[in-house]
């Protein structure tokens, strides 16, 4: 892939991402251990799940990654999607089975690895952070996100299958499943779209290859057809002769807007000017 030359009045440069600084960051840090340990009151393995996630979910491309998008980017990216819809047809039925057959004393830790062990199966998608491209870095970021927030609500409903079932399976069911639904329909449509909610949020901008950017007309008048002009000023044609010469004094470079004064001034009309 070949770098594109981009206007800098039009565009952005997208690798420059706000800066946050150390002190930022650790306090950012600060708030997701004191999250980690509030949630480890009741289970240590989500809390260390929790601060796996945040570390993938704040992790940044290399510095020579590339911000432009094309179709090869948006089919790849659009396979996170697709793998996230169908690998839930592999990975509920292993959760169901685990959880019918845990013991009935089973710890709260024991019930939430029954919700992470079925996660194996996505970690093939880790391999998107290995990308050279930053819309399918960031769209791999959103996936693990969505799975990570599935797995979340899957074990919640294994921590309270014992003594609320009714419960448990309106988490599972709908919740999980809302997820599941919505968010490979809303990832497909971002994909298509060009778009990505984790690139808006990082202040990341995309750009568009030259060979799918709409091109400018070339409106410009070259110097023969002025030349042409100042020839054929005796001419029947004087207002077409106007016409392209106030145009190219509009749009021309300096040296056609020279050459379109010389033509107005045979015509008598640099006094508008």
């Amino acid at each position: 892939m070949t770098d594109q030359h981009i206007n800098p009045d039009d565009y952005q440069d997208p690798n420059e991402v706000p800066v946050k600084s150390a002190k930022h960051k650790r306090m950012s840090w600060l708030l997701y251990f004191g999250i980690a340990f509030l949630i480890a009151i009741w289970t240590a393995l989500s809390a260390l799940f929790f601060l796996a996630v945040v570390w993938v979910l704040r992790r940044n491309p290399g510095s020579d990654v590339s911000f432009t998008l094309g179709m090869n980017e948006k089919k790849t990216a659009q396979r996170v999607y697709t793998w996230l819809f169908f690998s839930s047809f592999i990975t509920v039925p292993i959760f169901i089975g685990a959880v019918v057959n845990a013991s009935y004393n089973a710890t709260f830790n024991e019930r939430v690895l029954m919700a992470l062990i079925p996660l194996i199966i996505h970690a093939p998608l880790l391999l998107g952070l290995t990308s050279k491209s930053a819309f399918v870095y960031r769209h791999t970021q959103q996936g693990i996100l969505l799975i990570a927030l599935r797995a979340g609500m899957a074990s919640l409903a294994a921590i309270n299958v014992e003594n609320y079932l009714g419960y448990a399976l309106l988490l599972f069911f709908f919740g999980n499943g809302a997820l599941w639904l919505i968010g490979s329909i809303v990832g497909w449509s971002q994909v298509s779209n060009g778009k990505c909610w984790f690139m808006e949020r990082k202040g990341e901008k995309l750009l568009l290859p030259e060979s799918i950017k709409p091109k400018k007309p070339n409106t410009s008048i070259d110097d023969k057809e002025l030349d042409d002009m100042l020839k054929s000023l005796d001419a029947t044609g004087m207002t077409t002769a106007r016409q392209k010469a106030m145009h190219a004094f509009r749009t021309g470079t300096p040296e056609l807007k020279k050459r379109a004064i010389a033509v107005l001034s045979q015509l008598g009309e640099v006094e508008k000017f």
